[in-house]
């Protein structure tokens, strides 16, 4: 109940309540489901009409978690409070294979949390593998100095 926009005392209710409408029209099951508990969902599996409509309402505060694809953070500035990045690899066609997110990749996506004109602070977290942990740490020790 804590992710629910829809309670009587949320300053979210109205927001969600108009993008409730639209949600429970889309054909895509999983983010009818989850929408109802908070929780919205965004990939380049979806229909882009879905995916657009994910964005405005997360936007707009009609959902307070958002489980996205990295490429989301990439390419769309939508802020929140907390992100995390669970997993560092991606795949690299030119490679043929998985390699390690750039520090500029991880730099990006961080910069989603905690933007000064939405929010006084932001929390950022990744969950990578025990071999890229030390430089993951040192890249992002270097940042902050």
């Amino acid at each position: 109940d804590d992710f629910r926009c829809d309670g009587p005392d949320s300053p979210s209710k109205e927001a969600f309540e108009q993008h409730d409408r639209q949600i429970q029209k889309s054909r895509n099951a999983e983010l009818r489901e989850l929408y109802a508990f908070g929780f919205g969902i965004h990939h380049a599996g979806m229909l882009r009409p879905d995916r657009n409509l994910v964005e405005r309402a997360f936007a707009a505060g009609a959902m307070k978690v958002l489980v996205c694809t990295a490429t989301l953070a990439w390419g769309v500035n939508l802020p929140a409070h907390s992100v995390v990045i669970k997993g560092t690899e991606v795949y690299n066609p030119e490679k043929g294979g998985h390699v390690d997110l750039s520090m500029l990749d991880v730099m990006q996506i961080f910069g989603r949390a905690g933007r000064p004109q939405f929010d006084t602070s932001g929390e950022a977290t990744m969950i990578t593998s025990h071999t890229a942990l030390p430089r993951y740490l040192q890249l992002l020790t270097r940042q902050a100095a």
